[in-house]
């Protein structure tokens, strides 16, 4: 069933929906799923560029685009799904239910329910403060990182900084292929978004270092965590060969070129011509899993800094699912933490603040963090050199990924990754003179 310009419109207006910039030529109705007097639609949505996305929808009965995660009832209807591993038919696939063993059993069949708002790519809601569900709106085949990575941390490792899965829904088409539509996860009772909270304790004059190097170690002990010895081939580490180093290396070029393309009339300076052996430090090292997303946004603050959860697994959703769910260097977690401490400098020096070298001093704190809890694991390259070119490398690449990300939403944003990529440039630079 084609969806009407009423609709359609709605759906573009959506956080959600990935490409403003691209004009709805078709919008099709896949399937319906009666849920609790209202429903959860597959929308296929086809752009005027050729590109084909999936969607997720879901709709109050008779009344046209409301949206049903507004109604409280519905919300709880597709929760007793999850916790019944329960199946849902429609017309062409079904909806199906999981639950973990982190599941509340006390969990009362009318809780509390509230939506959270602001969220960009995905819509959550909220259990009687116990757990979190996240509803991921656009539709991709295959298992969610966010899914896989949280129950492999909550069943088969020890670390518990982050929240433990709690269940998950997925929606079976018609010819078997499983896609994930939700997860459900513990609510972190107290945690606070840690890029507020830093930028608050730069506001008060307080560079909150010793939190920083602890956020350092925890995120050491979580690739610890991902490099547990299993049996899951999705999880187990393997090691890093002259393949992985030459395709890593150019997707760097790669995204350095996109950058160019974007920047405008902003130059940017030529990479050394040592970038190319910038990670081959990296060989024999092991690839495992890493969060593929991450930065201060993706952790929540506990007690003004004392500890920290880290969250939100499923990487950057608009890369392809099978390149989020593959095996890299966890130093691109690393790199992308750095990066973020050069947002909350620049952010707090456009508010009038002045950090002076904090950035500097934040770096080293999480690096001595980080270098301490995972010590000589298997992940870390052999040397403070060749940790320092592959971190310098993956830095450039962030920093390229964030030229075109702003050119695109935030042009006067432009000058912060600019900076960035002068810096790891120079970085390169200044390594291949000391090699």
């Amino acid at each position: 069933m084609r969806l009407d310009r009423t609709t359609t419109d709605w759906l573009a207006r959506q956080r959600w929906f990935a490409t403003k910039t691209r004009r709805i030529a078709e919008a099709v109705t896949e399937d319906r799923i009666p849920v609790d007097g209202a429903a959860l639609c597959v929308v296929r949505i086809g752009l005027d560029d050729g590109t084909v996305d999936r969607y997720v929808i879901a709709v109050a009965a008779d009344t046209g685009v409301d949206d049903a995660f507004d109604d409280a009832a519905f919300c709880r209807a597709l929760l007793r799904v999850m916790a019944d591993e329960a199946e849902a038919r429609g017309k062409r696939g079904a909806l199906r239910g999981q639950r973990s063993r982190a599941f509340p059993v006390e969990l009362a069949a009318d809780a509390a329910v509230r939506r959270v708002r602001g969220e960009q790519s995905n819509t959550s809601v909220i259990f009687d403060g116990a757990i979190i569900v996240k509803h991921f709106r656009r539709l991709t085949e295959g298992e969610n990182p966010e899914l896989e990575i949280t129950r492999f941390l909550t069943e088969e490792t020890a670390f518990r900084n982050t929240p433990r899965l709690a269940g998950a829904l997925e929606y079976i088409d018609a010819d078997g292929a499983a896609c994930t539509l939700a997860v459900a996860q513990e609510l972190v009772a107290g945690g606070r978004d840690g890029w507020q909270w830093l930028l608050d304790r730069l506001a008060a004059g307080d560079g909150a270092l010793d939190s920083l190097r602890h956020l350092g170690r925890r995120t050491g002990e979580l690739h610890l965590a991902l490099a547990t010895a299993t049996s899951n081939t999705a999880f187990g580490a393997e090691p890093i060969e002259g393949t992985d180093i030459a395709a890593w290396t150019a997707a760097v070029e790669r995204q350095v070129a996109a950058a160019r393309s974007a920047a405008g009339g902003r130059q940017l300076p030529e990479i050394p011509a040592v970038t190319g052996a910038a990670l081959s430090g990296l060989l024999g090292a092991a690839k495992i899993r890493h969060h593929g997303d991450f930065h201060l946004g993706q952790t929540l603050c506990l007690d003004d800094g004392a500890d920290f959860m880290l969250i939100d697994f499923e990487g950057e959703p608009l890369r392809p699912l099978a390149e989020r769910r593959r095996k890299h260097t966890p130093l691109r977690d690393v790199a992308g933490m750095l990066r973020s401490f050069a947002y909350a400098a620049a952010t707090s020096a456009r508010a009038g603040r002045a950090v002076g070298d904090w950035e500097a001093a934040a770096r080293a704190a999480f690096l001595d963090g980080y270098r301490g809890a995972a010590g000589n694991a298997p992940f870390v390259p052999t040397g403070d050199d060749a940790f320092a070119r592959a971190v310098a490398m993956l830095e450039l690449e962030k920093a390229a990924y964030e030229i075109v990300y702003e050119a695109n939403n935030r042009p006067d944003w432009l000058d912060i990754p600019v900076r960035g990529f002068l810096s790891a440039t120079a970085s390169l630079a200044r390594l291949a003179g000391a090699a």
